[in-house]
């Protein structure tokens, strides 16, 4: 059968795709630039304003910031004339929305009634500024304030459509750059109320304070070095540095911000640590002197901003509301079970603090044989590319030398030692069942990951019906001839689609489904050869799901030891690849053919391209590819003619 492209499938699913003009004064390390970046990587959009003023630069204290100025997309000065602006666009470059987001005060464009899409404005200091927050929101269609105290002082003054959006992180700048700490008590900001001194002087009575003026990924690294950051808020604002420090796995201390909404988002001995002005320093003494708690709050702290409070979660709350006629934004218990939806609850207790700290919020299963010498990456770069993420990683060594020589190495949390190979099989089971997180990555030494394909692969784990196995790539195979009728590789589809089996270099299950429900990689195909068919056969049988989702932040080569190989040891045997292959694969039809007659299921046995690739032939002919259309149902009735046995 011809092997058909999958940019030609349907999407399943389509988010907003909005043209955005980005209306800001230009200054490095100011809120608009984070939805800018987040902007920049789902959207189109040009910005438009000034740039600050080289003198601030002294005059702030903004020496370290180290990061250049330079114009916007359509530079202008702080009072520009939209009218005069708006009628130079064509009208076919129009953007969908106009997003003017509060930055260096002073920048307030004339004219705006002459934009004639939606406006909305992003407010953020509305604790500092709200007589002319409030006059100036007026002009906007929909108005986004990050402190929700104040919501209802914008609606008395006859505001429309007014919405919190709290602030975010950007888990790339705001990264964990290492689990090295080298500072007590770490603080970022200005020291510019008596309280904050006050409190800040009496920590260093016991401890040592280290503060510092830096900006960017300097102060990324900066919370990341220190056991603990010192946060206070100015008149109860919910401020971004929560956020952020959040996002670099350090452990926040931090007040309380009344009527913020950080009481609902962010939990007390749950994600960070609370102190009243009198009980600062006993607090700092408790988590200074409890290390492993202290750092597993601080790990959940992370797993829990990462999974709804970044600037992109915020983008697309804010143009959900802007453009798809979304009623108003997330509530604080809504964000709160969207950031916690796949962490294991925490035991109530009535104690001070909680008995049952939280596990991981996801694990990472390698197994190890050698250096992938056929591959340019092995299991030195696929730790490196976990450095940054969340997680336990779980290595089972099938080689005592691999062992002696990685076992001891930062990044890995737990790892199983074998005497022998025992091959795919086996070494997946070892490493799930050393699982304690509700997710459970298994990869390939010789993958290379990035944080977008995990947390896409992650988030389709949970939202996808009835998903149990979930990876980039996998197949329709035809169970007759045992081989794939088409591979769904990288870059070839654009929605999720349920497959027959998910390709095993990399994927992710839902743990339970192995701990309770009996899924296990089955070792009669060990050492290789089948185990991926095997477990979608056998989430068929339960009836979960198998899907391939469409993401790119990866590399493989394929078979990045074995090729290097002209024979395989494992257990107590040696043989070649091709003499497994025939040999799980004659397992493989014997198994399932039991199966399938003994369950009085033939069904079970069919492969999923047959409806979708009539699904797929209606699309093409609904785009007016009547002649490819014509021919794809031909070649499903020839090959499938009783409805889809495979």
């Amino acid at each position: 059968m011809k092997s058909l492209t999958h940019s030609e499938a349907p999407s399943v699913h389509a988010s907003i795709n909005a043209r955005v003009l980005l209306a800001y004064v230009y200054y490095p390390v100011t809120t608009a630039v984070y939805f800018e970046r987040a902007l920049r990587a789902s959207h189109q959009m040009v910005s438009i304003g000034p740039q600050m003023h080289p003198s601030l630069i002294t005059a702030w204290h903004l020496e370290n910031m180290k990061l250049p100025l330079h114009d916007q997309d359509i530079p202008t000065e702080s009072e520009p004339d939209m009218r005069v602006l708006w009628q130079r666009i064509p009208e076919s470059l129009r953007p969908d929305l106009y997003l003017w987001v509060e930055s260096i005060t002073g920048h307030f464009p004339l004219n705006l009634d002459a934009v004639t899409v939606p406006k909305a404005c992003y407010l953020i200091d509305s604790h500092l500024n709200l007589d002319w927050h409030v006059r100036w929101a007026q002009q906007f269609d929909h108005v986004f304030i990050a402190q929700r105290e104040y919501l209802q002082a914008f609606r008395d003054a006859g505001n429309r459509s007014v919405h919190w959006l709290p602030l975010g992180c950007d888990p790339e700048i705001h990264r964990q750059s290492t689990r090295i700490k080298q500072y007590d008590i770490g603080f970022v900001g200005s020291l510019n109320t008596d309280r904050r001194v006050s409190l800040l002087n009496t920590i260093e009575r016991s401890f040592r304070v280290v503060y510092e003026r830096c900006f960017w990924t300097d102060m990324a690294d900066f919370f990341a070095k220190s056991r603990i950051v010192f946060n206070n808020a100015i008149r109860n604002d919910l401020n971004m540095r929560l956020f952020e420090v959040l996002s670099t796995g350090t452990f926040l201390l931090t007040d309380l911000a009344a009527n913020s909404g950080q009481e609902e988002l962010f939990h007390d001995k749950e994600e960070l640590g609370m102190y009243t002005d009198s009980g600062i320093l006993d607090a700092v003494s408790y988590y200074m002197h409890h290390e492993e708690e202290r750092e597993r709050i601080a790990a959940r702290g992370r797993a829990v901003v990462h999974a709804a409070h970044t600037y992109a979660h915020r983008l697309e709350d804010l143009l959900a509301v802007s453009l798809g006629g979304k009623p108003d934004t997330f509530t604080a218990a809504e964000l709160r079970e969207q950031s916690i939806r796949l962490l294991p609850r925490v035991a109530a207790t009535s104690a001070a603090r909680p008995t049952a700290i939280p596990g991981p919020r996801r694990s990472f299963v390698i197994p190890v044989l050698d250096m992938s010498p056929a591959s340019q990456y092995n299991i030195t770069t696929l730790l490196t590319d976990l450095q940054e993420v969340e997680g336990d990683v779980i290595v089972v060594f099938n080689a005592e030398e691999m062992a002696a020589q990685f076992r001891h190495h930062p990044r890995i949390d737990y790892a199983a030692v074998m005497s022998h190979n025992v091959g795919v099989s086996r070494a997946w089971n070892i490493g799930i069942d050393m699982s304690e997180a509700p997710v459970t990555f298994v990869l390939n030494a010789d993958v290379h990951i990035g944080v977008q394909t995990i947390e896409a692969l992650e988030s389709a784990l949970t939202e996808l019906p009835d998903a149990a196995v979930v990876g980039p790539q996998g197949s329709f195979f035809h169970f007759d001839t045992l081989k794939d009728i088409l591979y769904l590789d990288r870059g070839s589809f654009p929605a999720p689609i349920e497959v027959d089996a998910v390709s095993g270099f990399l994927f992710a299950v839902k743990t339970s489904l192995f701990a309770r429900e009996g899924l296990h990689f089955d070792p009669q195909f060990t050492p290789c050869y089948f185990e991926e068919w095997d477990l979608g056969l056998q989430c068929r049988q339960r009836g979960w799901k198998c899907y391939v989702v469409p993401t790119t932040a990866y590399d493989h080569e394929w078979s990045g030891s074995i090729r290097a190989l002209r024979t395989i040891r494992y257990m107590r045997r040696e043989e070649t690849a091709g003499q497994i292959l025939e040999r799980n694969r004659a397992l493989f039809k014997q198994k399932w053919e039991r199966v399938a007659a003994t369950s009085m299921n033939p069904a079970l046995l069919r492969t999923l391209w047959s409806s979708y690739g009539r699904g797929l032939a209606d699309t093409l002919q609904q785009q007016g590819r009547n002649e490819e259309a014509a021919h794809l149902r031909r070649e499903l009735a020839a090959s499938f003619p009783e409805g889809g046995m495979g």
